[in-house]
């Protein structure tokens, strides 16, 4: 659960797995995440949780539910799956943004630096998980 997301009044819970599948396919998600959140803060919080939207990703027929995570020690990774080969293929997605990743965000922007990479056809070195021109 992230409480406060940028500062707004929300709670934004990520459930993930086999658990997600089987929300996903029949349990109520609002029930769920309720009875953890009560069993965190109280049950006094359930009168004061109204569901906002809640997202079913792995019926999605383009995304299946899935985002990248990056194991403790490997955040580095992403910059080399972000990493152009042999500066003619280029690879995007919300995996190779460093600093945004698991976000539409993210992904949306690695999407324009990819572009940029191809269309300028000129070197471009990492930077803070977007690309910057050299030169």
């Amino acid at each position: 659960y992230h409480l406060r997301p940028f500062g707004r009044p929300l709670i934004e819970g990520f459930i993930c797995g086999a658990a997600a599948r089987e929300l996903e396919s029949g349990e109520d998600m609002v029930a769920f995440a309720k009875d953890e959140l009560a069993g965190l803060f109280g049950a006094g919080i359930r009168r004061r949780l109204k569901p906002v939207a809640q997202t079913r990703w792995a019926k999605s027929l383009f995304i299946r539910g899935s985002y990248s995570h990056a194991l403790p020690g490997c955040v580095e990774a992403r910059a080399i799956l972000a990493s152009p080969w042999d500066e003619r293929i280029f690879f995007a997605g919300e995996a190779c943004s460093t600093q945004d990743f698991s976000t539409a965000h993210g992904a949306y922007q690695t999407g324009l630096d990819a572009a940029e990479g191809v269309l300028g056809g000129r070197q471009f070195a990492r930077n803070g998980g977007h690309l910057r021109r050299d030169g």
